[in-house]
């Protein structure tokens, strides 16, 4: 198997609020889940094959944690599609 594959990360939920919540916080201001996104393919988290995807579930895991978590979310939305680290909920 080719060395490069080996290093992509599984595609779940858990993985994409991860890869968020490390990315929000290296990038110390407010992203817009495009931006996410691009982040975490040119940083190596996923191949850009899967671009698609990814965008949607992207979005999908930031909302859902929102959506379950509400306040204490780790993320906080600003505007639609851009979030940022809800500083009340997460240690920096």
């Amino acid at each position: 198997m080719n060395k490069t594959l080996e290093t992509y990360r599984s595609l779940d939920e858990q993985t994409f609020r991860e890869a968020a919540l490390e990315i929000l916080k290296s990038a110390d201001k407010p992203l817009h889940y495009f931006e996410i996104t691009d982040i975490a393919i040119e940083t190596g988290y996923w191949r850009r094959q899967d671009e698609a995807y990814i965008r949607q579930h992207m979005y999908q895991a930031i909302r859902s944690d929102i959506r379950k978590h509400r306040y204490g979310s780790v993320f906080e939305e600003l505007a639609p599609g851009t979030y940022q680290v809800n500083k009340l909920a997460v240690n920096l």
